[in-house]
């Protein structure tokens, strides 16, 4: 495995600055009334969502590195990864 980012096909590097932001506790789901952000008025982030390149992480199980998709992330795992900029193993997978 590579652990160089490679240049993304469709997309040029920006003129200027780049600004990550980690919205803790944030949290991306389907629309529904259980979903208190997709029920909220959010102007702002809808017009960064609509207007910005943006993505979406996984931030929970083997995507962060625990054993299964069964586990729940939380916030030092997802820190952890992105501080990284790769996946390595954290949680349980690291109980002998």
């Amino acid at each position: 495995m590579a652990l160089s980012l490679e240049p993304h096909n469709k997309f040029q590097k920006p003129n200027g600055p780049l600004l990550v932001v980690v919205a803790d506790g944030f949290g991306c789901a389907p629309d529904d009334p259980s979903n208190a952000i997709s029920e909220a008025e959010t102007p702002a982030l809808d017009a960064l969502f609509a207007d910005r390149l943006t993505t979406v992480l996984a931030a929970s199980g083997t995507a962060v590195g625990l054993p299964s998709d069964d586990d729940m992330g939380n916030s030092e795992v997802g820190h952890n990864a992105l501080g990284a900029g790769r996946i390595f193993s954290q949680g349980a997978l690291l109980v002998n």
